[in-house]
């Protein structure tokens, strides 16, 4: 691929009339390659979040060690995605920056998977072997789960053009959300009777479908993705070369925070808060689900006999998949249907200043500016529609807390889609529109002579004819003259700004604020549900099912309000 170049000129001189720019062919088949092993890892990590707290579970952990185990996502998170994220942008292997980690990665996950489906088999059965085993299985996961994202989600930065970022990460999360309705129907599915070939259990065949899945779809992106080389840099004098650099920066990456662009630093906070929502909500859904079922079909005294129990948790494990799969597709119809309404500031104050000189346009041209003006007034900012997503989310953590049915936490659950679509496409599109920016702004963003250049960061709302040759769009939202010295102050500045970093330090930072929330809510939801264990007595099975989800709604409520104070500095990214 020729990361959009000619796709990207050709189809802005053909097909920037209409009220949204027609994507061509070649530019479908970059976004579909490029960000389909997206989908892949996310079917893995479905299965990962949506069954592994009731696999450890069943293998005989409590409830409050189980929570200790989800340490394994901060802690990979936190040591590889930026370690990564720096390697990765030195790298001179021929395969690219980017693929190697990738493959290498891949081949770690399948592994992984294969141990925690057949851990019983692998250890002869036996208990505390047997738990260990699973543990470290999933840790070393994580860290390789951590390892595909960074590399995937800075070849998107890599391979596409500032003005198609937006786009680019918009099919990242319609990916993401195939990926989750794909893992949440494999669980919800009685898999152990429609592929015995796979495993005779359901998590063995769970477990195999997903690295038949990760496999096949990373195998597509790296084959038809195509990346450049790094050039290795010379050997100096003491017989090391300029790249050792890049592990003296991982010691100093937490001190680069502070030169992030503003933008960058406001949605690592929103993330920050956000995140502490969303972990629990991931880890523990199908479980809180699974809980109610029982206890609604069980009733509140005692649980009968333990096989009468163990079906009961079984068909309630299915609720919570149902649950979760209603909530994966919600997710995925609002990723292809939200990035239609959505705006950026550059974008709507260039339009508006289209619509001051309106007067000397053509008549084609000032239908062309109704038709923007309509689907203006039916738009929202990036950062506006990220808040409304977070006070939805909120609201529906806290009421988990009162809801009791089956019935009514499912549709709980289902309406975080709308807020799970935009928290995987929102802050990434910003981000990577900021990088790219940072990264082009010593070129002019239209060329000298050609009227064929994207305005950032929403293409769709500019017709690119419309701008005249040499034009810009300044930090302000202002266009600039790129020959005034005022326009290359700014440009500098923007780049001394951004501290000299390149995508994958940047979306390692940012990472950084994505796992940071899930040590203080593994450690919280440990806390709480330990405390319940003491006050009610170490005879785990006597409790109710109702006490148990019960629990998981506290730990749900706590999130639901730490999102609320994401949903404020939401509303303030976009004052």
């Amino acid at each position: 691929m020729d990361n959009g170049g000619s796709a990207h000129s050709g189809s802005s001189r053909n097909n920037s009339g209409g009220l949204l720019r027609s994507v061509s062919a070649s530019e479908l088949a970059q976004y579909l390659a490029l960000t389909v092993a997206l989908g892949g890892l996310q079917f893995v990590w479905s299965v990962e979040t949506g069954f592994g707290s009731l696999y450890l579970l069943s293998l005989g952990m409590k409830k409050s060690l189980v929570s200790l185990v989800w340490l394994a996502g901060p802690l990979s998170g936190l040591i590889t995605q930026p370690l990564v994220g720096i390697l990765s942008d030195n790298c001179t292997a021929k395969l690219g920056r980017r693929r190697p980690y990738i493959i290498g990665s891949t081949a770690v996950v399948v592994l992984c998977l294969a141990v925690i489906g057949w851990t019983r088999e692998l250890t002869g059965g036996r208990s505390v072997p047997t738990i260990w085993l699973a543990v470290i299985a999933f840790y070393v996961l994580d860290f390789a789960i951590n390892c595909i994202q960074a590399s995937l989600r800075a070849l998107i930065v890599d391979s596409l053009p500032t003005s198609r970022q937006d786009a680019g990460t918009a099919w990242a999360s319609r990916m993401i959300g195939a990926g989750n309705v794909a893992g949440y129907l494999m669980g919800f599915l009685d898999l152990v009777r429609l592929l015995p070939l796979l495993g005779s259990t359901h998590m063995q065949v769970l477990t195999s479908i997903a690295s038949l899945a990760l496999v096949a779809t990373v195998a597509t992106t790296c084959y038809f993705t195509t990346e450049t080389p790094l050039a290795r840099l010379p050997t100096l004098s003491n017989g090391t070369n300029d790249s050792s650099g890049s592990l003296r920066a991982l010691g100093s990456i937490f001190t680069s925070i502070r030169s992030l662009p503003a933008a960058i630093k406001g949605v690592c906070r929103i993330q920050l808060f956000s995140w502490i929502g969303w972990f629990p909500f991931l880890f523990y859904g199908t479980t809180y689900i699974a809980h109610l079922y029982v206890a609604a079909h069980a009733g509140q005294g005692g649980h009968g006999s333990s096989t009468e129990h163990a079906d009961l948790m079984e068909k309630g494990t299915r609720a919570g998949s149902l649950a979760m799969f209603a909530y994966a597709l919600s997710s995925l119809s609002f990723s292809v249907i939200l990035p239609l309404f959505a705006y950026s500031s550059a974008s709507r104050s260039v339009l508006r200043q289209r619509e001051s000189r309106s007067h000397t346009m053509s008549t084609l041209s000032r239908i062309r500016l109704v038709l923007r003006k309509a689907r203006r007034a039916m738009s929202v900012s990036l950062s506006k529609m990220w808040m409304v997503s977070l006070c939805v989310f909120s609201v529906a953590m806290l009421l988990t807390f009162v809801v009791t049915s089956v019935r009514g936490a499912t549709w709980l659950i289902a309406a975080c889609g709308f807020s799970w679509a935009v928290t995987i496409w929102v802050p990434f599109s910003i981000i990577g529109e900021t990088i790219s920016d940072y990264n082009s702004a010593e070129q002019p963003l239209h060329a000298e002579g050609r009227g064929d250049g994207y305005v950032p960061i929403d293409s769709t709302d500019i017709p690119m004819e419309e701008l005249s040759a040499g034009e810009r769009v300044g930090d302000s939202g202002q266009l600039e003259d790129p020959a005034s010295d005022d326009a290359e102050d700014a440009r500098r500045r923007r780049l001394s700004s951004a501290g000299g970093l390149s995508a994958g330090t940047i979306l390692g930072i940012h990472n950084v604020f994505i796992v940071v929330p899930q040590f203080i809510t593994a450690l919280a939801s440990s806390l709480i549900f330990a405390f319940f264990e003491r006050a009610n007595g170490s005879a785990e099975p006597e409790r109710s099912d109702s006490q148990h989800a019960h629990e998981i709604a506290l730990v749900l409520c706590l999130g639901g309000l730490s999102s609320a104070i994401a949903a404020y500095y939401a509303w303030k990214l976009g004052c």
